[in-house]
C-alpha cells in the first residue's frame, strides 16, 4: 500500500504539471494600428515569444508568416532575433527571410503580386525566446478606411498584451471588443485620438471545437474608422456590376437557355456559377476591399467569394429575377463596429415562386447565414441601410418507411419529408439517399419537399443470424461529429440548429425470419434534448419508432452533459434490429 501511495504521488506530481503547462508563453504581444490624416495606415507587430516544447519550436513557431501587397504597402522589418537560454543573440539571417506567393492566391493570377514573407526563426531551443518587430504601411488611397477584425486570444498564452488603436482627431471611430469586460484607456495627444487596451495575463484560446464569437467564448475586436456601417457596405456596393452589364446578360443567357420557369432559371445560374467559375480563397481584406469586374471574373474563369457572389446576383437579375447581396457578421453586437472585415459570409437573396431563397457560391444548398438568425447580424450590400429578412429554413426531418424483409435482402419503400435547410437547389436530392434507388419523386410544401422512392438493401446472412440496420437521413444529426467530442467542455457549444427527427418503420418479416431483439421502449429526456425509441411486434409485423429532439441551439456547459448523452444515444444506440431465420 506505502508503494502505491509513492507511485500515485509520482504521478500527479509528474504528470499534472507536463499537461498544465503551455507550449510556448507570449511574454510580451503589441499592435499598434494607425489611420493618419492623408489616408496612410501603418500596422506595428510587436512580440516576444518564449519557447517551451518541441512541438512549439518544430511547428507551431518556427515561422512567422507577413501577407502584404507591395503594389501599395512597404514591409519594414525593424528587428528579428533568438535569444537563448543562456542569453546568447542569433540574429536572423538574410537568407531566412523568404518571399513567396500566398498559398490562397495561388490560383488566382490576378492577385499574383499578393506576397507573403516567410521568417524562419533560427537558433531556437527550449527556453529561447523569440522577438520580431515589423510594420505594414499601407499607401493613402489603398484602404478605404481602418478596418480590424481579429480574435484577441492567441494559441498560447499572452503575459502582457497591449493594443492601440490612432487616428486623427474628430473622425470617426467605432470599436468594440465583443465578449470582454475589458475597458480601453482614452487619450488625445498631438492631433490624434488613441484608443488602448491593455491585457495582462490572456489565456491561450480554446481548443475546443466550435468554439465561437457567436457563441460567446472568443473574445473578438472589431474598430471601423468608417463613417457607418452603411458607409462600409457602400464602398463595396459602388464596385458591384450595373444591372445592365452586357457580360452578366449574356451568361445569364446562356445558362438559362434550356429553362423554363423562374425556379429552373434560378438553379441553372446557381449551378453555373458555382461549377463554371473556381472560388478563390482570398477574403475582402487580403485584397484590400476591391472587386474585379464582371468581364474579368468571367474571362479568368475565378473568382473570390465577394467576386462570384457579384456575378450570382448579376446574372440573377439579367434573368428577371430580384436579388440582393448581404452579408452575415462574425458577432452580433454594435453594427458599426464591424466594417468589411467583421464578414462572415456572404450570400444571395432572391424570392421565386413564392419562396425565399439563399444562395452562396461555395455550396448548392441553404447557407450557413440561415441557420444563424437567432444569434447573428445581417446587412444588406446591394442596398445599404435596407433591412435584411431571413426567413429560417426548417431543419426538421420526418421519414416514414415500409419495409419487407427476404432472407436476402429488404426492399424499402419511403416517404421523407425534409426541411428545406437539407435540400441543394441543384440536384435531385433522392440520389442522395441511396444509389440504387428504382424510383422516386417530389413533392414541394411550405418549408418542406416530401419526397417519395424505393430501393433495396442486400442481407448478411452469419450462421441464420441477420443484422438490419434502419435507414435514416444522410444529412441526420447522427451523421454530426458531436458524439467524438470531449466529455467534458468548460465553453459554450453554439449549435447550426435544434435538431428535431422522426423516423416511424413498418417491417413485414416472412414466416422463417424471427425478430430476436425485445419490444421496448426507451428513453433518454433532459435538459439538452431527447432520443427515443419504441419497437412493438403483432406477429409478422414490426412496429418501430424514434425520434429525436434538440431543445437549444446554444448549448451551455451546464447542459453540455446532458446534450452529449443524448447525442450519443442517438447516434449509436438503437439503430439495429437482430434477426434470426
Amino acid at each position: 500500500m506505502k508503494r502505491i501511495h509513492i507511485i500515485l504521488l509520482f504521478l500527479s506530481v509528474f504528470l499534472i504539471p507536463l499537461s498544465a503547462a503551455p507550449e510556448a508563453e507570449y511574454t510580451k504581444l503589441s499592435k499598434t494600428y494607425t489611420f493618419n490624416s492623408d489616408g496612410s495606415q501603418e500596422y506595428r507587430y510587436n512580440m516576444e515569444l518564449t519557447i517551451f516544447t518541441h512541438a512549439a519550436m518544430n511547428r507551431t513557431y518556427g515561422e512567422t508568416f507577413i501577407v502584404y501587397n507591395p503594389q501599395y504597402q512597404e514591409l519594414k522589418i525593424h528587428s528579428s532575433y533568438t535569444k537563448q537560454k543562456d542569453g546568447t543573440i542569433i540574429k536572423t539571417p538574410e537568407n531566412a527571410f523568404v518571399e513567396v506567393l500566398p498559398r490562397q492566391a495561388a490560383k488566382a493570377p490576378a492577385f499574383n503580386h499578393l506576397k507573403e514573407m516567410v521568417v524562419v526563426h533560427t537558433g531556437l531551443e527550449l527556453g529561447a525566446t523569440i522577438y520580431l518587430d515589423y510594420t505594414i504601411i499601407s499607401k493613402p488611397g489603398y484602404l478605404p478606411a481602418l478596418d480590424i477584425c481579429e480574435a484577441i486570444e492567441q494559441s498560447s498564452p499572452v503575459k502582457s498584451y497591449t493594443i492601440t488603436i490612432k487616428t486623427p482627431e474628430g473622425k470617426p471611430l467605432f470599436y468594440e471588443l465583443s465578449n470582454s469586460q475589458i475597458k480601453p484607456a482614452v487619450k488625445s495627444a498631438n492631433g490624434m485620438k488613441e484608443v488602448t487596451w491593455k491585457i495582462s495575463n490572456l489565456p491561450a484560446a480554446s481548443r475546443a471545437p466550435q468554439a465561437t464569437v457567436l457563441g460567446g467564448d472568443v473574445v473578438l475586436l472589431t474598430v471601423s474608422s468608417f463613417a457607418s456601417n452603411n458607409e462600409a457596405l457602400k464602398f463595396v456596393s459602388g464596385q458591384l456590376s450595373p444591372t445592365d452589364d452586357s457580360v452578366l446578360k449574356s451568361l445569364s443567357e446562356t445558362a438559362t437557355r434550356d429553362a423554363k420557369t423562374d425556379s429552373e432559371k434560378l438553379y441553372a445560374i446557381l449551378n453555373y456559377v458555382i461549377e463554371n467559375m473556381d472560388l478563390s480563397g482570398l477574403s475582402l481584406t487580403e485584397t484590400g476591399f476591391h472587386l474585379r469586374s464582371a468581364g474579368e471574373v468571367n474571362n479568368s474563369a475565378y473568382g473570390t467569394e465577394a467576386e462570384k457572389v457579384n456575378m450570382l446576383a448579376g446574372m440573377l437579375n439579367a434573368a428577371g429575377i430580384k436579388a440582393e447581396i448581404a452579408a452575415a457578421y462574425l458577432n452580433n453586437s454594435d453594427i458599426n463596429s464591424c466594417g468589411l472585415s467583421a464578414i462572415n459570409e456572404l450570400f444571395v437573396i432572391a424570392n421565386v415562386d413564392n419562396k425565399q431563397f439563399i444562395l452562396t457560391p461555395k455550396q448548392k444548398s441553404m447557407s450557413n447565414a440561415g441557420w444563424y438568425t437567432d444569434y447573428a447580424k445581417f446587412a444588406s450590400i446591394s442596398n445599404p441601410g435596407s433591412a435584411v429578412i431571413i426567413n429560417k429554413p426548417s431543419t426538421d426531418l420526418d421519414f416514414t418507411y415500409t419495409i419487407a424483409i427476404s432472407p436476402e435482402k429488404a426492399e424499402i419503400q419511403s416517404i421523407a419529408k425534409t426541411g428545406e435547410s437539407f435540400i441543394p437547389y441543384t440536384k435531385n436530392y433522392i440520389s442522395t439517399y441511396t444509389a440504387n434507388d428504382k424510383e422516386g419523386k417530389e413533392d414541394k410544401s411550405a418549408g418542406f419537399t416530401t419526397f417519395t422512392y424505393s430501393t433495396s438493401m442486400p442481407l448478411k446472412d452469419n450462421d441464420g443470424y441477420i443484422v438490419f440496420t434502419l435507414p435514416e437521413a444522410p444529412n441526420g444529426f447522427s451523421r454530426t461529429a458531436y458524439k467524438n467530442y470531449n466529455s467534458k467542455r468548460s465553453e459554450n457549444l453554439l449549435l447550426p440548429y435544434k435538431a428535431k427527427e422522426t423516423y416511424k418503420y413498418t417491417i413485414q418479416l416472412p414466416d422463417n425470419i424471427e425478430l430476436r431483439t425485445p419490444a421496448t421502449t426507451k428513453s433518454i429526456n433532459n435538459s439538452a434534448g431527447a432520443s427515443i425509441i419504441s419497437i412493438k411486434q403483432n406477429g409478422n409485423t414490426i412496429e418501430v419508432t424514434r425520434t429525436l429532439e434538440i431543445k437549444k441551439q446554444l448549448i451551455k456547459p451546464a447542459d453540455y452533459a446532458a446534450f452529449r448523452s443524448v447525442a450519443i444515444d442517438w447516434a449509436e444506440n438503437n439503430k439495429m434490429l437482430l434477426l434470426v431465420k
